[in-house]
């Protein structure tokens, strides 16, 4: 190899590896303490969602599988106009996108139909979300 490329090979191979590792970390499972805290944390919001599909008639949308999934998206829903406008920018639930939402939904989505004063402690919102995560 010529000796001028040796720093980019170096340089190349250490960012291949931080990326295999940055994935690897976001595909762990969260721990067993963390989902149980998640799950705890949910019964705030089971007044109104549900993750179970064969639950039908709830008041807020289905949760099962928002991670990742385009917002204002599930077809038999009828969202409000501010979540639909805010799903205009073809905006997906991105573990932070939820983050922000859960803590605040009325700072992220003014206005929007939601009755809730959010989550205000991070540690309960991260095991919510590890949580919903699982849910698919």
């Amino acid at each position: 190899m010529n000796r001028s490329l040796l720093p980019l090979a170096v340089a190349a191979i250490g960012l291949a590896f931080a990326g295999a590792c940055s994935r690897a970390a976001e595909s762990a499972r969260p721990a067993p303490e963390q989902l149980a805290a998640g799950e705890r944390a949910f019964q705030k919001c089971y007044a109104c969602h549900s993750v179970d599909p064969a639950e039908t008639g709830a008041e807020g949308p289905l949760l099962r599988g928002i991670v990742g999934r385009k917002v204002a998206s599930l077809p038999d829903y009828g969202y409000s106009g501010a979540i639909r406008a805010y799903a205009a920018g073809d905006e997906r639930w991105s573990r932070e996108r939820l983050d922000a939402f859960i803590a605040d939904p009325q700072a992220v989505v003014p206005d929007n139909a939601m009755g809730f004063f959010g989550i205000a402690d991070v540690d309960e919102r991260g095991a919510l979300i590890a949580w919903l995560t699982e849910q698919r």
